[in-house]
């Protein structure tokens, strides 16, 4: 095919799809690595200085706090300059933060710069700036252009938990680390200029919607109106949603959700170990687990359009609710494997959804502020969850589910 009739196929695709893109693959390298990686490097820092268990966990639920502390200040600097600054300056510091840790020797180290560094990057460059472009790119198609940015999440599961794993094997978690920086100041730091704030600055409309024969605002309307019906009948300040019902059920069920997922990603491969897997095979379980999510993403954001996404939560807690029964439960990598596959699509599924219903419910106007306003309560179960440390040495894989009880 000639350039120019590749030149202008590319033209041709609506550029909000282009930032769902970049998105995604700022979303793969940022979660691949700064979450779903961080129990593979669990082990390997807890030899070499000796640290408990319960000690490393407390860096990734300084994580979670700290995340949960700035998110309104991320949300309001969102809101106020637009995602592309944000996620340019949080991708340098996300950068240099894993790139710092090459220099970790002591606890403090470690809480400074994976607790509060690479949090801050995280906050700055993943899902909050990126969904809330996405918010302003999409209307009707809302729930899809979700799923498919949560897809990238997905995919970095999947690849860089069994990627660290292999990189900690032949160059040590320290090179593993600087490599991860490096990667994303190389990849990520490119693709976040290609954000930009709204289609109307471009000269162009929500989903693509061509204004024929309307002016751009009739246009708008009518997308709006073709969107699956908005109960908040407009745009929310943040102070409409801090004093609604509705506000403080979604936080409620969001928490509940979070909980489950920040205790399954932290402790389920140290504790698969403890049960004699390897840590490669339990890295792929965990991989494999984000890899099934990526089916739960992709249909439920794709029902999020024509079907009621309240409803659509059922569904999704139900799964994550079986997979927790099964893990509890386990008694061999069957059921293991049986657990990836109902935790992972449930919490995928919830994935697209909460934004989609948030901007359902709340609109665009103040889409950031009021995710990041969400934030510090959400993180609570999960800081909170991540720390404790099971009081045998040989744990099972149900006790990531059960020692915090105790």
């Amino acid at each position: 095919m000639p350039f120019h009739s590749i030149s202008q196929a590319v033209r041709k695709v609506y550029y909000g799809w282009w930032i769902v893109l970049a998105s995604s693959v700022i979303c793969m390298l940022g979660y691949g690595m700064g979450i779903y990686s961080f129990g593979i490097f669990f082990k390997p820092m807890m030899n070499e200085f000796g640290w408990s268990r319960a000690m490393t966990a407390g860096a990734f639920s300084m994580r979670n706090i700290e995340g949960g502390i700035t998110s309104p200040l991320v949300g309001w600097a969102v809101d106020k300059y637009g995602p592309r600054p944000v996620i340019f300056i949080g991708a340098i510091i996300l950068g240099a933060g894993f790139m710092l840790m090459f220099f970790v020797n002591s606890l403090l180290n470690l809480y400074l710069i994976y607790g509060i560094m690479i949090s801050i990057g995280m906050s700055t460059t993943l899902y909050l700036p990126n969904m809330t472009a996405l918010s302003h790119w999409f209307v009707r198609k809302i729930s899809r252009a979700l799923a498919l940015l949560s897809v990238g999440a997905g995919v970095g599961g999947f690849i860089c938990a069994p990627l660290a794993a292999m990189l900690i094997i032949h160059i040590g978690w320290r090179y593993s680390f600087v490599l991860i920086g490096l990667t994303i100041w190389v990849v990520g730091i490119p693709l976040s200029l290609l954000i930009r704030r709204r289609p109307e600055d471009m000269g162009l409309l929500p989903d693509g919607d061509p204004p024929i024969g309307l002016s751009n605002m009739e246009a708008v309307s009518i997308s709006k109106e073709e969107a699956p019906a908005d109960e908040s009948g407009g745009d929310w300040t943040l102070k409409m949603a801090l004093t609604s019902k509705v506000y403080w059920l979604l936080v409620s069920s969001f928490f509940l959700s979070g909980m489950a997922h920040s205790v399954v990603t932290v402790h389920a491969v140290p504790a698969l170990t403890d049960f004699g897997i390897s840590a490669e095979s339990a890295a792929f379980a965990l991989g494999f687990m984000v890899l099934i999510s990526i089916v739960g993403r992709l249909s439920f954001g794709w029902l999020g359009d024509y079907i009621q996404k309240r409803y659509l939560f059922v569904g999704v807690y139900l799964f994550q609710a079986a997979g927790i029964f099964v893990l509890m439960n386990v008694g061999s990598m069957a059921s293991v494997y049986l657990f990836t596959v109902l935790f992972g699509i449930g919490f995928g599924g919830g994935v697209p959804l909460r934004p989609a219903l948030r901007a359902e419910y709340f609109g665009r106007s103040s889409f950031a502020k009021i995710g990041g306003f969400m934030s510090p309560i959400t993180v609570i179960g999960s800081a909170f969850l991540t720390g404790p440390e099971p009081t045998t040495t040989s744990s099972p894989p149900w006790l990531c589910c059960k020692f915090w009880l105790q």
